[in-house]
């Protein structure tokens, strides 16, 4: 089940990074990030009440759900910061600095989950965080982008820890969570359109996207989350999930001509060292998800 659960939390992240050239080609044209946020997760909200209807259940009866409602405050925080910063940072840079929350969860976790982690993943946290360090030192100090991305990285964090407090506690709860997260996400996103600058467009490449990222980065990559998370935990997820911003430049690379500079590609070597450290902590513990 951790082997499993590794390899989806995989699927996960390179479907996020798939995600950031995708969204900073249409925010490059002016639109606003709060309005394109608020478009992804409606759409995303109605898929999930569409196939909870298809299943003849009612997609209403989680809508108060208070562990959904507390991830979905923290999934508002990541999203808000980190749309509004790739409209002035460049994608592989926003993916970099988002995957700081790997350095977060290692702080934040021992305290909130009262766990510590194995020897093993402790040397697998500082070398991403190592390179980590490579990849999102900044030229000429940190800009506004920047310092809103390494905000949402915190929030990001936040939601890593708690779906893993949230969906031990109650292994029955998990998709009971999914939909009021959503909903949070789209409803505090609209009432910011008037407050962050943007304009509002409704263009084939926005709809597209919207679509695309509310499928496969928003509704797959949650239910993924609060379904596997807890096998490996807070801590291991985070190590699978620092793979994102790899992701990321590859994508940036391919279809936005994004380059690595030297500094910059020595962080991506570590970071993958790390996630194979990582990976194979995980894969090798004997014991329950409280080791983690």
């Amino acid at each position: 089940m951790k082997a499993r659960a590794t390899f989806m939390l995989l699927l996960v992240v390179l479907f996020w990074g798939l995600t950031f050239p995708m969204q900073k080609a249409i925010l490059g044209e002016g639109l606003s990030p709060v309005f394109y946020n608020a478009l992804r997760f409606a759409i995303a909200s109605l898929l999930v009440i569409v196939y909870e209807k298809l299943k003849g259940r009612n997609p209403f009866r989680s809508l108060f759900n208070l562990r959904g409602a507390i991830l979905g405050l923290f999934l508002t925080g990541g999203y808000v910061f980190q749309t509004w910063g790739l409209v002035h940072t460049t994608a592989s840079k926003s993916a970099f600095i988002t995957a700081l929350y790997v350095g977060f969860v290692a702080v934040l976790s021992p305290l909130i989950e009262r766990k510590l982690p194995s020897p093993m993943k402790v040397m697998a946290l500082l070398i991403s965080i190592v390179g980590l360090y490579f990849l999102t030192s900044p030229k000429g100090g940190i800009q506004f982008g920047d310092f809103l991305t390494v905000l949402c990285s915190l929030f990001f964090a936040l939601h890593v820890i708690y779906i893993s407090v949230f969906t031990i506690e109650n292994d029955n709860d998990e998709f009971e969570m999914l939909l009021p997260q959503l909903l949070i996400v789209t409803l505090v996103n609209s009432i910011l359109i008037p407050f962050i600058p943007g304009k509002i467009i409704f263009s084939g490449g926005t709809i597209f996207t919207a679509a695309f990222t509310a499928v496969f980065a928003t509704i797959l990559a949650v239910a993924i989350q609060l379904r596997y998370q807890k096998h490996i935990g807070s801590i291991g997820a985070s190590l699978v999930y620092v793979g994102e911003p790899a992701f990321a430049l590859l994508f940036a690379m391919i279809f936005l001509g994004e380059g690595a500079s030297p500094k910059e590609t020595l962080g991506l070597v570590l970071m993958i060292l790390g996630i194979i450290t990582g990976s194979l902590s995980i894969l090798q513990s004997k014991g329950n998800v409280s080791e983690n």
